[in-house]
């Protein structure tokens, strides 16, 4: 039998956060971790499947100390739909919560990250950071890297700018001079093969085909 899905609730609001936490084992059967501020939620988010952040303890800046962890976790941010998004942020939920639409949004990020993302010949698990392939072929990611595919197939082939990955994969603000982004495009390249991850416009962008 599989274990349940492991959940990790950041509010800082303690009862709606016990609320929460409540109707999630109860209906779902997850195992729930709750945490009330950052360093809680970074602290116990090793061996999490998902994220459910508020919008109080700044879900974008927990995204990228996750990823300065190593740590790859999709995320769902509670608040208006305004708030920012980053690697790993699958959508907003508003507030006031309605509990079953919250419940059955975790489900559909669940589903969807068992099954994988195909790009090019690939399957994408983002929360293994890992390339399948046919027979059997792995390609293990680093923690930019998957962080950098994630974003790019969450634009559905549209381009991301340059600006915007360093901004987002790894904190920079706009401007900084650094070749980090595209030694770790090189690699990725590499391991996508041709055709895959393109450069266009000042960004890049990742194959429809």
């Amino acid at each position: 039998m599989n274990a349940p899905p492991r959940i990790l609730l950041a509010i800082a609001d303690a009862p709606l956060r016990r609320s929460v936490a409540d109707h999630l084992r109860g209906t779902a059967n997850w195992t729930v971790t709750e945490a009330a501020d950052l360093a809680e939620a970074r602290k116990s988010a090793p061996g999490q499947d998902l994220a459910v952040v508020d919008e109080s303890l700044d879900g974008p800046a927990l995204c990228l100390n996750l990823r300065a962890d190593g740590i790859v976790l999709p995320m769902l941010l509670l608040g208006p739909l305004t708030l920012p998004r980053c690697c790993g942020v699958e959508g907003v939920v508003t507030k006031p919560l309605r509990l079953p639409a919250l419940a059955s949004r975790i489900q559909e990020i669940l589903a969807r990250a068992a099954q994988g993302v195909r790009i090019g010949r690939w399957r994408f698990d983002e929360t293994r950071s890992v390339l399948d392939g046919e027979g059997g072929a792995l390609l293990r990611l680093t923690a930019k890297e998957s962080a950098i595919l994630s974003r790019l197939h969450g634009a559905t082939g549209q381009v991301v700018a340059r600006e915007t990955l360093l901004d987002e994969v790894w904190g920079y603000g706009a401007g900084i001079d650094t070749h980090t982004l595209e030694t770790h495009i090189y690699k990725l390249r590499r391991k996508l093969g041709a055709g895959v991850l393109l450069s266009e416009s000042g960004g890049y962008r990742l194959s429809s085909g």
